[in-house]
């Protein structure tokens, strides 16, 4: 019955309609401002397989019905449990991969029995709801087994969701949180699902000879894996007190054998629908259930046990240097590690107002200033609860770094933290903090000139008379900057955002980084001896101060040497690279993004990929004229440049050999690696892959160099004959690319005459 008001008369416009569109050119729109996209979507959604889920095409009624037959309360024999098993295990992996429970966990029948209605109690999470009494269910393979592991399943889901929703990730993203208006039984001790797989086990052992060996081992197997895993995740963030691996290393025992009695196991393909989907509460239309391989799903499975055992390494505190490197190491493995992982590593940095869950965030601040700017200084010493005048300049310069600390501690651990994230909002995030690092820089050299009246700090005097001071705040906000500078840059060079024809350009401005980054840990390194050198002499007398206060400085001078290593390494990485693709693209060798040319120019790229740095203040931005001469090195003839390539190379690859001696860790770095010898082992090889890139470098170079000397170098025959080389940039992910970031171009030689 169609009710129609007095004031609404509907009518068929199709013929109208079809008559007025077929007036339209292609590709014409037309739009009514008040058809907003709440109606098109409604338009397009009533009636449509794709978008409305309750829609019920032509066809037999069987395969149109809105809910399956399945009988979840009927018997199965043991290889059908190990099949529907190994299936929930993929589904529950393809979860942690970042794809949504209703396309995965929730297709399965089962799982929806015993989550819906949501149970008040355990004893209500039954297969056979709501119909059926529980009392008249015999416990067996299905109504004990598989009930069993599948509550299990359920509760390590629970902690799994309830980790990841409590720090920072990117929905549909890293991760998709959504549960549909269901419960993960978040409300129930885990020690209930404990119980239940322990009772499994103990009716799988008590079978005989009624069950085949095989099957009993390859069930067996599975019930302990699902039993320590729920430990494991249980444990959380309590393994910062017990720093125990245990259960994960006993996850990883059980996947061999599960692996191995895979073939043992027989599918139920009818266990699983889609048409779930119709059940839940979702505003997307339905789609398709996920399903990925056992072995990918073991896989990824390893990596989350093993990134899990490994992150206790990075529980060993030994200064916030030390602790930088063994995040950045462990989140840089690849694949990266999950999001659970990830947002577990998180809450281990930040735990109740405490740096893995010992430091205090102020005494974790204090000692990065300590072990970089300020070794043994009296502005770390300071303490209100010793000195209670107000007029004494030791309260003043106690206020004064009070509020430094309070102003500087949660951008400073925020940059551990945003390490957790995946590498594009790494990258993202680092765009936009540097910029409050600049605001932060200028408060600090705000703090820094009051607190050197009431230190009665003396001025260094120059070379050339001038008088200067440390300003020790602003000098490392200033560092901490220049390092997200370089981290800015490349990521860009591993996430290939960077076009073939501007590698050159941007090695340029990394290398011109770098020059500024070592010029500012030289100030450092200057203000920080002359300091010393001052307070020693103070405490001729004192023997004990004086040793406390050397040892200090001699910390704080390796740190800077290590550092300084490293930045000259990458920097002469960088000339080397760019100094090659200078030449590439001077004789047209280069691969260009073609399409890139039509719509844009070198100053708008240039502009694009400045845009993080325009509002920063110190380094200045480097106008696009100078960027520009200096990118192609303008007036630098081929042997000016191929020379400036060789003896780049050539100081990079000794100072990677030098970084790499030195070790991941300072301070009782042997000690510090016994304990952390996965980590150790990942920063090893990073840094032997870029040492086999910039042998890599050398091989493309010297190729160069071999044709360029062949061929001439009088500007007649570059002018008449095209360079004899063929280049391929290699892709993210290939094996040719030996490090993320440090895209060297591959270069051969082809015949003679012959342009690539």
């Amino acid at each position: 019955m169609r009710v129609i008001s007095q004031s609404v008369v509907p009518r068929d416009i199709t013929d109208d309609f079809t008559q007025a569109a077929s007036k339209l050119r292609t590709g014409q729109l037309v739009k009514d401002e008040y058809f907003t996209l709440f109606e098109a979507v409604g338009a397009l959604e009533i009636m449509d397989s794709k978008m409305d889920s309750g829609y019920l095409g032509p066809g037999p009624s069987d395969a149109q019905a809105l809910e399956d037959d399945y009988d979840t309360t009927r018997e199965l024999a043991p290889e059908q449990v190990i099949g529907i098993m190994d299936e929930l295990l993929c589904h529950e992996m393809a979860w942690h991969m970042g794809h949504p429970l209703s396309q995965t966990l929730f297709t399965s029948l089962y799982l929806d029995k015993l989550l819906w209605p949501i149970p008040k109690t355990i004893e209500e999470a039954h297969f056979c709801r709501p119909d059926s009494p529980t009392n008249e269910v015999e416990p067996g393979m299905v109504h004990l087994v598989l009930r069993a592991y599948c509550l299990a399943l359920i509760k390590c889901c629970d902690f799994v969701h309830g980790r990841v929703t409590s720090e920072y990730f990117y929905e549909e993203e890293d991760f998709v949180t959504q549960l549909y208006n269901r419960s993960l039984l978040s409300q129930f001790d885990h020690e209930y699902f404990r119980n239940l797989l322990d009772r499994a086990i103990s009716w799988i052992d008590g079978q005989g000879n009624s069950v085949d060996g095989k099957i009993k081992e390859a069930i067996k197997c599975r019930l302990l894996f699902r039993r320590e895993f729920l430990l494991s995740l249980d444990q959380d963030i309590n393994v910062l007190e017990s720093r125990s691996t245990s259960h994960f290393s006993s996850c990883l025992l059980q996947l061999s054998p599960i692996a191995d009695s895979l073939s043992l196991g027989r599918p139920v393909p009818e266990a699983f629908s889609w048409k779930v989907q119709r059940k839940l509460a979702s505003t997307v239309p339905p789609r398709p259930m996920v399903n990925i391989s056992f072995e990918d799903a073991l896989a990824h499975l390893k990596r989350v046990c093993q990134d899990a055992i490994d992150l206790v390494e990075v529980l060993d505190y030994c200064g916030p240097y030390n602790l930088k490197v063994a995040v950045w190491t462990l989140l840089s493995r690849k694949p990266q590690p999950s999001v659970y992982i990830r947002s577990l590593l998180q809450s281990m940095i930040m735990n109740n107002v405490t740096v893995l869950g010992a430091v205090p965030v102020k005494q974790f601040l204090y000692d990065e200033l300590a072990e970089t700017v300020l070794p043994f200084s009296a502005l770390l010493q300071a303490n209100k609860d010793e000195t209670e005048v107000p007029s004494d300049p030791r309260f003043q310069i106690a206020s004064h770094m009070d509020a430094f600390v309070k102003r500087f501690a949660q951008p400073f651990v925020d940059t551990f933290r945003s390490a957790c994230l995946n590498r594009c909002r790494i990258r993202r995030t680092v765009c936009h903090t540097i910029v409050d690092w600049d605001n932060l820089q200028m408060e600090a050299e705000d703090l820094d000139e009051q607190l050197r009246t009431l230190n009665n700090e003396p001025p260094l005097m120059l070379q050339n008379g001038d008088a200067t001071y440390s300003y020790p705040l602003s000098s490392w906000a200033y560092h901490q900057k220049l390092n997200q500078f370089r981290l800015i840059l490349q990521l860009g060079f591993e996430l290939s955002i960077y076009s073939p024809e501007e590698l050159p350009g941007m090695y340029w401005y990394l290398s011109h980084i770098c020059s500024t980054h070592l010029g500012h840990i030289d100030r450092i390194r200057t203000f920080t001896v002359a300091t010393a050198k001052r307070n020693l002499t103070a405490l001729a007398g004192k023997k004990r101060d004086a040793a406390e206060r050397h040892a200090s400085l001699q910390n704080t001078l390796r740190l800077l040497e290590r550092l300084t290593t490293q930045i000259v390494a990458v920097d002469a990485f960088a000339i080397s690279l760019h100094a090659l693709y200078v030449l590439l693209a001077r004789h047209e060798v280069l691969p260009t993004a073609s399409a890139a040319q039509a719509y844009s120019s070198e100053q708008l790229r240039y502009e694009l990929r400045m845009k993080p740095f325009l509002p920063i203040t110190l380094p200045e931005l480097v106008p696009f004229e100078e960027y520009h001469r200096e990118a192609i090195l303008e007036g630098d003839s081929d042997e000016i440049v191929l020379d400036r390539a060789t003896k780049a190379i050539s100081e990079a690859r000794k100072a990677w050999e030098a970084t790499l001696a030195n070790g991941a860790f300072t301070r009782d770095s042997q000690s510090l690696v016994n304990r952390t010898p996965a980590i150790e082992e990942d920063w090893k090889k990073d840094i032997k892959n870029t040492m086999r890139a910039c042998i890599g470098a050398s091989i493309a170079i010297e190729t160069v160099k071999k044709v360029l000397t062949a061929r001439g170098s009088s500007n007649d025959a570059r002018a008449s004959q095209p360079v004899s080389l063929q280049v391929s940039i290699p892709e993210m992910g290939t094996k040719a690319r030996w490090h993320d970031w440090w895209v060297v171009p591959q270069v051969s030689q082809t015949p003679s005459g012959v342009k690539s």
